[in-house]
């Protein structure tokens, strides 16, 4: 049971770094104030050998982008999918 408790712990930490690095880069891409933008997640794409990759939409002033996560080992590289477009 305590297993099962730090995985869990484990996966939301690794969602919030996620989803903080990315609203901050979306920030800059969508040259939109953070407390503008809201982030989503799309899907857990899969996890392996301790890293979990996520796909997360991120919509404000008027745009939206989507973001690939990659967190693991104490990291959380962002990957901006180069789908910005204007509603």
């Amino acid at each position: 049971m305590f297993f099962t408790a730090a995985a869990c712990a484990s996966k939301s930490s690794k969602d919030d770094s996620a989803r903080e690095k990315i609203l901050n880069q979306a920030a800059f891409d969508l040259q939109c104030d953070r407390a503008n933008l809201t982030a989503q997640k799309i899907s857990d794409d899969h996890e392996m050998m301790g890293v979990k990759n996520t796909t997360w939409g991120v919509r404000g002033c008027d745009k939206q982008a989507t973001y690939k996560s990659s967190c693991g080992m104490g990291n959380c590289n962002i990957f901006n999918e180069a789908q910005l477009s204007n509603k």
